[in-house]
């Protein structure tokens, strides 16, 4: 069953209704375009991506930034699925660990910038 960019598809999974969204995503260079799933599970959330980061287990940008809200990738934006998205996630355990990558990334990259200063000052110094 084909779903458009960003929309809702109702399955049937072993005799009950399952929702799923589905959102196609422009890879970050060339002109790829990769399909995402997402569907609630007995144990959270399922967010698949059949970028290579998805495909071999990993974490995907693509994914991690829709879940913080950025929708600026997608091909087609249904603003529908996407809140549906965050009403899926809301207080998971998948949100939870993408809020807490997203306060280390941010932490790593002040601690770049604060060691890049303190080399600059250290190199001032040390010209006299």
């Amino acid at each position: 069953m084909r779903a458009a960019a960003g929309r809702l598809d109702e399955r049937q999974i072993s005799g009950a209704a399952m929702s799923a969204l589905m959102f196609s995503v422009r890879a970050a260079e060339g002109a790829d375009v990769h399909r995402m799933e997402a569907t609630r599970t007995s144990r959270g959330v399922r967010f698949t991506c059949t970028c290579s980061d998805g495909t071999e287990g990993r974490h995907c940008e693509h994914r991690i930034a829709l879940l913080l809200g950025d929708a600026s990738a997608l091909v087609e934006v249904d603003q529908e699925a996407v809140k549906a998205l965050g009403e899926m996630t809301k207080g998971s355990h998948l949100l939870h660990a993408v809020h807490m990558l997203a306060q280390a990334e941010a932490a790593v990259a002040e601690a770049e910038l604060d060691l890049e200063r303190a080399r600059q000052v250290i190199a001032t110094i040390l010209k006299g």
